[in-house]
């Protein structure tokens, strides 16, 4: 597996896109500068933490696949209860020991507020939050991912059929103005909604945080998306939690779902 990573250049940045542009442009970035890391940093806020954090699934996912490096993975998770992006202070996450491990990290996870997409100040405040904390952690060597969040289920009083479309053309957009890649759990999210209605990836009561299966979906996602050993197959299941049918159909809808935004 690779550690070192190429810095990202940085594009003379101009005015977000109109969403007529954004739904025309798709994703410039299809895998990482260097895949395979091996230090991650998730920042976000309550979509990653319910259900034993994300960001613990992933790595679980990293070290069955990986089983002869498993002890050189690590993953540290920073989450606000309803936070913007732009209430996190990157910088002070990125110096050595200062989240209790002294080698940088190979990327940070960037995860937006869940209604980031939903007005013109939300978008142009994720936007300048992203560039912001992409200067921080590529100033460490590290390299920036944007981690598309799903929309509200059909339980939430803001529920909105086109939310996922709106929350695709303002990651994308950020994402290629920046060349950084970003992860399509949203998408994943609506595909897996698509084929198997009845499978319930929010919880019910708010219809906006995953369900164990729905964070399951997230972490295939984000494993399928950093890593070039495929998720499908991966004997993780969080810990027999996960049904293993249930497992396998989120695996597949994950790596089709990259494997269709990425266009490999």
């Amino acid at each position: 597996m690779k550690t070192s990573l190429a810095g990202i250049g940085i594009f003379t940045l101009t005015a977000l896109l109109p969403a007529s542009v954004m739904a025309e442009t798709g994703s410039n970035r299809n895998a990482l500068g260097s895949p395979n890391p091996q230090q991650i940093l998730y920042v976000g806020n309550s979509y990653q933490y319910y259900n034993n954090s994300l960001h613990n699934y992933v790595k679980r996912m990293a070290e069955a696949a990986y089983p002869d490096i498993a002890d050189q993975l690590n993953s540290k998770s920073v989450t606000i209860s309803g936070a913007y992006l732009s209430q996190h202070d990157i910088k002070s996450y990125l110096f050595p020991d200062a989240l209790g491990l002294p080698d940088p990290f190979d990327v940070v996870v960037l995860q937006g507020h869940s209604g980031a997409a939903l007005s013109d100040e939300k978008r142009q405040d994720f936007r300048d939050a992203v560039l912001r904390h992409h200067k921080a952690i590529e100033a460490t060597g590290a390299e920036s991912v944007l981690y598309m969040t799903p929309a509200y289920s059909e339980d939430h009083n803001s529920y909105d059929p086109g939310m996922t479309d709106k929350i695709e053309e303002l990651y994308t957009a950020v994402g290629n103005e920046l060349d950084v890649l970003v992860i399509p759990v949203g998408l994943a999210f609506q595909n897996a909604y698509e084929q198997r209605p009845e499978l319930a990836l929010h919880v019910d009561y708010d219809g906006s945080h995953p369900s164990p299966e729905g964070s399951y979906l997230a972490a295939a996602t984000v494993f399928s998306a950093l890593y070039d050993t495929s998720v499908v197959g991966n004997p993780y299941t969080y810990y027999g939690r996960i049904d293993e049918d249930d497992a396998a159909f989120l695996q597949q809808v994950a790596e089709d779902t990259v494997a269709e935004y990425y266009r490999r």
